[in-house]
């Protein structure tokens, strides 16, 4: 894989523009960050090691279809990853977990393995023509991460995934650090926190 150079948008004059691009709210993305904490803050000790992550997840993913889902989004579960699509610009849209979100210094990682169906759908991200400054071109789909950490920060951002995680990134748009949700619960993460990304097989009985 040759070198993939990142672009970072950070500043609203430049993230606005670009959420509009990509048919998305900021508001709406805030509350799929919401839904997410509030869920990850219902475990308590008595659940499994990984529960906070495992309901973040669950809530993330409902958050992101209760809020987008209608005319323009639709449900998507191809390649067994649990996604939103927009066919009009070909865009697809997937919440997941990070060690750390909004950082210009470190480039987020998954709290939990990416599946193989993960790695094939993220293969449109190294196409020559990425949706940097546009939408994605008709040649293929670009697959989009909204990624939280466990302190609400939040961006949603376009990587490439190799060997079970992220290894590239092709376009990082920051929403927030996560001081905008000082007061409210923050995510109790544990570093086996799984759940993040499915790749289910299916067999008929």
């Amino acid at each position: 894989m040759g070198m993939v150079v990142t672009r970072i948008l950070r500043e609203d004059w430049e993230v606005e523009p670009r959420l509009a691009q990509l048919k998305l709210d900021k508001r709406k993305l805030f509350l799929v960050r919401s839904k997410a904490v509030a869920a990850a803050a219902d475990a308590t000790p008595f659940h499994a090691a990984n529960a906070a992550g495992t309901f973040s997840y669950h809530y993330g993913t409902f958050g992101l279809r209760d809020e987008f889902v209608g005319d323009v989004w639709k449900l998507d579960r191809s390649e067994g990853v649990e996604a939103i699509r927009n066919d009009e610009i070909k865009v697809k849209i997937v919440f997941t977990n990070v060690d750390i979100a909004h950082d210009y210094e470190h480039a987020p990682k998954p709290r939990s393995p990416k599946g193989a169906g993960s790695e094939r759908m993220c293969n449109g991200n190294l196409f020559p023509d990425l949706p940097r400054h546009a939408p994605a071109s008709a040649e293929g789909w670009s697959i989009y991460y909204v990624m939280v950490d466990e302190n609400g920060a939040v961006e949603i951002s376009c990587p490439v995934v190799k060997n079970s995680t992220f290894v590239a990134y092709v376009e990082r748009i920051f929403l927030s650090d996560g001081s905008d949700i000082d007061g409210e619960a923050k995510l109790p993460l544990d570093d086996t926190d799984s759940a993040t990304d499915f790749d289910p097989k299916v067999a008929r009985k």
